[in-house]
C-alpha cells in the first residue's frame, strides 16, 4: 500500500503596496507547504506590532522596584530612646532570617526594607510600648545583570538602575564578537537578531540589532536588577544553496546576507529555464517557501531578498516544480554534500567550498 508522504496545499498571500513614481518594490509573498502554517491575518500582525511598540514605550519609563532583602545583607536596627536594644550590624543569615534580642529569630529575606521595618516594629511592640523600628542598610547586594553568549566577556555585572541601557550592557560585557577573515573582511559572530533580554521570567520585545546597528532609542531600554541577556552565536550559522548553481554548497551566514550575494559565493546560476527560485525557511518539516524572481532582482526591479540562518535556497531546472519533486531533489543534493543533520533537520557543520 502506497502512502503519500506529502500533501501539497499551496496558498499565496499577496500584498499590494502603492507608492509614488519610480517605486518598483515588489513585496515578497510567502506560501506555506504542505499546509498553511505560520501565516496570520494582517490585522493580527498590525496589532502585534502596535502592542510591542506600546510595551517598549512602557519599558522606557519603567522605574526601579524596591530592593528586596537577601541573605548576606546587613542592617542597623535603630530603636529611638532604647539604645540598649539597638543593634549596629545585624547580618541576614543564609536562611534569610536574623536573630536579635528580645524578639529572637525572624525571617526578613524577600521583603522590602519598609516591609521588614513594619514586621520588626510589630514584633518589638510585644516588648516595647509605642516603639518605631528604623532599619538602615549597612551592606546590601548591588543591582546586577547577567550577560552571556557571544559577547567579549560574559558574566554578571553591577549596574546603576536607571542609568544603564541595553547598549551599555553589551559594552560592559565586552561588546559583540567578530573576527577578521583571511581576506581582511570583518566576520560578525554575534547573532543580534536572535538576542533577547529576560525580566521576571518574560522575554521583552527588544530588537538588539536595531539597538546596536541602528541606534534605535525605542528598543534601547533601561536594564533592571536581575535582567538576563543572551546573545546567540553565528559561528556555525549557514545558508545552503542547491540546484542549478555553479557549486551546490553552503555559505557562512552574516547579517544582511542576500540572495544575490549568496549565489555569487557559489559560482552564480547555471543555465536554468526558470527565473523563479525558492527560499525554504523553517526546515522541511514546517516550511515557509518564498517564490522569488531572480531575473527581476538582478535587474533591480525587485529588491534583493534578505536571508536568515538555516535558509535553503533552491534553484529549479524548470519554472514549475511539485513540492514532493522539489523535496526529493533537495534531499539528493543534501546527501551528496552532507550538509544537514537528519532527513529534516537544521543545517549543521556546513563548510564552504572556497
Amino acid at each position: 500500500m502506497k502512502h503519500k508522504i506529502f500533501t501539497t496545499v499551496l496558498f499565496s498571500a499577496t500584498v499590494i503596496l502603492l507608492c509614488g513614481n519610480g517605486c518598483n518594490t515588489t513585496p515578497f509573498a510567502p506560501i506555506a507547504v504542505p499546509k498553511a502554517t505560520a501565516m496570520r491575518p494582517e490585522p493580527q500582525i498590525i496589532k502585534k506590532k502596535v502592542n510591542a511598540t506600546a510595551e517598549l514605550q512602557k519599558l522606557q519609563n519603567a522605574s526601579a522596584t524596591f530592593y528586596k532583602i537577601m541573605p548576606g545583607d546587613s542592617f542597623s536596627i535603630m530603636i529611638p530612646d532604647r539604645q540598649d536594644l539597638s543593634r549596629s550590624n545585624v547580618q541576614v543569615m543564609a536562611d534569610g532570617a536574623i536573630s536579635v534580642s528580645p524578639i529572637g529569630y525572624i525571617k526578613i529575606a524577600g521583603k522590602t526594607i519598609p516591609e521588614a521595618s513594619q514586621l520588626l516594629t510589630k514584633e518589638y511592640k510585644k516588648y516595647i510600648r509605642d516603639c518605631e523600628i528604623i532599619l538602615e542598610p549597612v551592606k546590601i547586594q548591588p543591582a546586577t545583570i547577567t550577560v552571556v553568549g557571544a559577547v567579549g566577556k560574559p558574566g554578571i555585572y553591577p549596574i546603576t538602575v536607571g542609568d544603564t541601557r541595553i547598549s551599555d550592557a553589551i559594552t560592559i560585557a565586552g561588546g559583540v564578537l567578530s573576527i577578521t577573515t583571511d581576506d581582511n573582511e570583518p566576520l560578525q559572530l554575534s547573532d543580534l537578531e536572535e538576542a533577547y533580554i529576560m525580566r521576571d521570567g518574560k522575554i521583552l520585545p527588544v530588537n538588539f540589532a536595531k539597538v546596536m546597528t541602528k541606534g534605535d532609542w525605542l528598543h534601547n531600554i533601561p536594564v533592571m536588577n536581575k535582567d538576563y541577556i543572551y546573545v546567540p552565536s553565528l559561528e556555525n550559522a549557514r545558508v545552503t544553496i542547491l540546484g542549478e548553481v555553479g557549486s551546490q554548497s553552503s555559505v557562512v551566514y552574516q547579517p544582511n546576507l542576500t540572495i544575490l550575494q549568496a549565489l555569487g559565493k557559489v559560482g552564480g546560476l547555471k543555465d536554468s529555464k526558470s527565473a523563479v527560485i525558492k527560499v525554504i525557511r523553517g526546515g522541511l518539516k514546517n516550511p515557509m517557501v518564498y517564490n522569488l524572481n531572480v531575473v527581476d532582482m538582478q535587474s533591480g526591479r525587485l529588491q534583493d531578498f534578505p536571508l536568515k540562518p538555516s535558509d535553503i535556497v533552491y534553484v529549479p531546472k524548470k519554472p514549475i516544480v511539485e513540492w514532493n519533486v522539489m523535496v526529493r531533489d533537495i534531499m539528493v543534493s543534501i546527501s551528496l554534500i552532507n550538509t544537514l543533520a537528519g532527513p529534516f533537520g537544521s543545517p549543521a557543520q556546513l563548510y564552504d567550498n572556497d
